[in-house]
């Protein structure tokens, strides 16, 4: 807190970028702790590879913490450089955002912006660490060397909702390099993870590979499956979302999990 603290102090009123994730929420809590709830606000920017359960939480987290929070809708899929999927999905995406939070911050005369970036983050692997540098937009724990261990264990003492929720990416991630995205494929994706988490897995990516779906799943979901495979329960609810083939295999993370 000796580093994390004279950050938040110097750039206020702040705007946070909240995902629901655990990484953004403690942020959130932090600054609300250290500059006082009426100098934070959060904004949640709602594209189509953002899932419905990723707003409520967001929204829950908001609630809890008591700050106001702004819902911003950015049409990612108008964007052809964003749809070519060819390797700079991630910078074309963060560029909407940050531009759509700036506009936020504008109109509610907010100087600054920043979002949950930590230390366990490589810039080497993070495109969006480009977009945000262009943007100005902060990352105070980052700057202050706070990493995953140390957000997970600041956020369950604090009984944030999003203390224990798994890492998490755009459903965008899901599709392979090269891969246009479209509204169809990341339909496919949501209604296949919602249904694996609602049976109650956790730690959930479906790779969508055209008619084969890879289902990567957590150490612990895996440890849940006889045999390592999905029921016959679960892998039809996999193929209703219109893939004619499923496998399984250990999650391997995602460059721009969150």
């Amino acid at each position: 807190m000796d580093r994390l603290a004279p950050i938040l102090i110097a750039h206020q009123p702040l705007l946070v970028a909240l995902s629901g994730g655990v990484d953004s929420s403690l942020l959130l809590a932090l600054a609300a702790e250290v500059v006082g709830k009426q100098q934070v606000a959060a904004a949640i920017i709602v594209s189509e590879g953002v899932t419905g359960e990723e707003l409520i939480r967001a929204r829950r987290v908001a609630t809890q913490i008591g700050v106001r929070l702004y819902v911003a809708t950015e049409p990612l899929l108008d964007d052809p450089l964003y749809t070519a999927n060819d390797g700079g999905r991630c910078y074309y995406c963060r560029t909407h955002m940050y531009r759509a939070l700036r506009d936020i911050a504008l109109a509610n005369a907010i100087p600054w912006i920043a979002d949950g970036t930590q230390a366990d983050d490589q810039p080497g692997e993070r495109p969006g660490f480009i977009a945000r540098e262009e943007a100005g937009v902060i990352a105070p724990l980052w700057e202050a060397g706070w990493g995953k261990t140390r957000i997970r264990a600041e956020a369950a003492k604090r009984g944030l909702i999003s203390a224990d929720t798994p890492s998490n990416a755009c459903l965008a991630s899901r599709l392979p390099t090269g891969t246009p995205v479209t509204a169809a494929l990341l339909d496919q994706v949501a209604r296949a993870e919602a249904a694996l988490r609602n049976a109650g897995l956790r730690q959930v990516r479906v790779r969508h590979h055209g008619t084969k779906a890879r289902v990567e799943l957590g150490a612990d979901d895996l440890a849940t499956l006889p045999d390592g495979r999905l029921s016959d329960t679960l892998e039809a609810a996999v193929r209703a979302a219109g893939f004619s083939e499923v496998t399984v295999a250990p999650y391997g993370g995602d460059a721009a999990d969150r």
